[in-house]
């Protein structure tokens, strides 16, 4: 997939650099792609987030839930685009210029989430990992599996895998039409 090429560039580039920490400091490290939703901090791992693109235009699927924004076409692909913290919270989001759509392909599904901004990758050292925020809302404790403690800082990891098998994000139709 042409993410996992540029992400692989980016990795490659910094071998070039010469402040760049050796290979014993990388088994040390986890990266992902951090976000903000919510007023909070996540960060995904590399491998669950294709792309990152500016909200498309998209066309609106009747009797789908209120935070099903629509379908959009992305370079000849159909994705659906949903508002991530609207689906979480209940309540619709405000729209803000910076807000991003994570593309998140995992097996057959290929879906677009709403974030308020992307933060670019972020690196963490592995040793600054705990199993368990007790501070993150009840309502997103299923999508998230621990959190990365840095710069006074709580970087909850959200697994988008863990939204992908939830039934209710994956009903998003409001009725049933037999």
């Amino acid at each position: 997939m042409a993410a996992n090429g540029f992400i692989e560039l980016l990795r490659l580039s910094k071998r070039g650099n010469k402040n760049y920490a050796g290979s014993d400091q990388e088994v040390n490290r986890w990266s992902g792609i951090a976000f903000e939703m919510m007023g909070q901090y996540f960060v995904a791992p590399l491998g669950e987030v294709s792309e990152v693109i500016y909200p498309p235009v998209c066309t609106a699927v009747p009797t789908a839930k209120d935070w099903v924004k629509g379908l959009a076409n992305i370079r000849g692909r159909l994705i659906s685009i949903s508002d991530l913290a609207h689906y979480i919270s209940g309540q619709k989001s405000v729209f803000l210029p910076s807000q991003k759509v994570l593309c998140i392909s995992h097996n057959d599904h290929y879906v677009g989430l709403i974030v308020d901004q992307v933060l670019g990758i972020q690196h963490f050292n592995k040793k600054s990992f705990f199993s368990e925020n007790k501070q993150i809302d009840q309502k997103l404790k299923p999508y998230c599996q621990g959190y990365f403690q840095q710069h006074n800082q709580a970087w909850n990891i959200f697994l988008f895998s863990r939204l992908l098998k939830d039934p209710q994000y994956m009903n998003a139709s409001e009725k049933f039409i037999n």
